[in-house]
């Protein structure tokens, strides 16, 4: 396995994050403008409801395999067999979970029987998917990890601009979902031969590595599962407490974050895989530091536009019935710091060895979430989901440094200090990026 280079692996992940950023916008633009409220909160309270539950069906796998071939050296034809077998089941418990209780998750009759199954199928899919994208870059293939995050994007942003048009107009919601579970069913199929390819697959079952993978996987799994309910709270409950059209508009603002978000997320991947490699506490913040100045300067750049265009954007790209994400956007700002800094500060904890810690402090920072948001979501509506989001992500982030640095002692808090130097180096990097991407 070749040796990780960290800024050659940020710099390719960054341009592709660019690059899925700018498709997912277009796409959620042309369907938030062309469904309207109403219809755009029932697409993406699908993906809701499928971000809850395949991490409850992966159990935080996906996140142990990069620890297993970086740390243990594991077998990767071994991982990806647990993983094939794995999604089988998975497709399987999703139908089943679907059967007995669809009605109580996605509402009596909001759904027609098909979207039900696409969603079953589509959430083993995003499982394999994501066990796929982390196998790759756990073998430092970072052209194929770049490759699997922007082909479904980018394909579904141009085929689903003019086949919307195609769908029958009350089925444009239904058909629109049904085309991104497709594209992901051929984008996933295409990759595991790709796989099978490189690693020169034959089924090998490893009783010990599959116990190893859901042993370490569980602790990931409820860290991340906690982080999830998290950040997913308020939506659930502004589902309960107001309406389809109210969950259209605040999603709005929480698809600009989760943008943002998403590069964190991005980075964060690449920093595990390196510090699963990297057994130096010291050196490890030293690296989370000069990240920390590139994710503040390019929060920094997104509110600022956002601050400046949104108002003029949402009403020219969305019309006026989304002008209330700007608001909520606005609400938001404290929480893109908080999660931003508190994803990176929380991979950094990963990568030793997923401390319990990392679990406790999301469920915490869940259950504050769930009560404020009960209090401020019937009162303020989508602003009272904003403004528990704005108080609990922070808390979330400041829980996770006053553990780490009490319970390491030899480690200083100075560490984390931003010098001027790192500013240096992340401009010295974006100018890197920028010439390649030029190139």
């Amino acid at each position: 396995m070749s040796e990780i280079n960290l800024k050659r692996n940020i710099a390719f992940t960054t341009g592709s994050q660019a690059i899925t950023m700018l498709a997912s916008f277009v796409a959620n633009w042309y369907l938030a403008r062309f469904l309207g409220p109403e219809l755009r909160g029932q697409y993406v309270y699908l993906f809701t409801v499928n971000s809850v539950v395949w991490l409850l069906l992966d159990l935080g796998v996906s996140k142990s395999l990069m620890y297993s071939l970086q740390r243990d050296k594991a077998d990767p034809k071994a991982l990806y067999s647990m993983s094939l077998v794995f999604f089988g089941i998975s497709l399987l418990l999703s139908i089943l979970i679907f059967i007995l209780f669809g009605n109580r998750i996605l509402g009596t009759g909001s759904y027609p029987g098909i979207i039900t199954f696409a969603l079953s199928v589509y959430i083993a899919l995003f499982q394999l998917y994501n066990r796929q994208k982390v196998m790759s870059i756990g073998m430092n293939r970072i052209k194929d990890y770049s490759l699997l995050l922007t082909l479904p994007t980018i394909t579904f942003m141009f085929l689903i601009l003019p086949l919307f048009w195609a769908f029958p107009a009350h089925f444009r919601m239904q058909g629109s979902y049904l085309l991104y579970v497709s594209v992901m069913l051929i984008i996933t199929t295409v990759f595991h031969f790709r796989i099978c390819r490189k690693i020169n697959f034959k089924f090998r079952w490893d009783f010990p590595l599959v116990k190893r993978s859901y042993s370490l996987g569980f602790k990931a799994f409820l860290s991340e599962y906690m982080a999830i309910m998290m950040t997913r709270a308020d939506v659930l409950l502004l589902k309960h407490f107001g309406s389809f059209s109210d969950l259209g508009v605040y999603m709005l603002a929480i698809n600009f974050i989760d943008i943002i978000n998403v590069t964190s997320n991005m980075i964060g991947v690449v920093l595990l895989n390196k510090f699963a490699a990297l057994n130096d506490d010291r050196a490890s913040l030293e690296i989370l530091r000069k990240i920390f100045v590139l994710m503040i300067a390019f929060n920094l750049v997104c509110i600022l536009g956002m601050a400046i265009l949104g108002p003029v954007v949402i009403n020219f790209m969305y019309t006026s019935d989304y002008i209330g994400a700007y608001k909520a956007f606005m609400y938001l700002i404290p929480a893109i710091f908080g999660l931003t800094l508190g994803s990176l500060f929380n991979t950094f904890l990963w990568s030793k060895g997923f401390p319990i810690f990392t679990i406790i402090a999301p469920a915490v920072a869940t259950l504050m979430k769930v009560l404020i948001s009960s209090l401020f979501i019937p009162q303020y509506g989508y602003l009272g989901a904003a403004m528990a989001s704005s108080i609990v992500y922070p808390i979330w982030l400041l829980l996770l440094v006053i553990w780490y640095f009490i319970t390491h002692k030899d480690q200083k808090i100075s560490c984390l200090i931003i010098k001027k130097n790192d500013i240096k180096e992340m401009r010295t990097m974006l100018i890197a990026l920028h010439e390649r991407i030029l190139g």
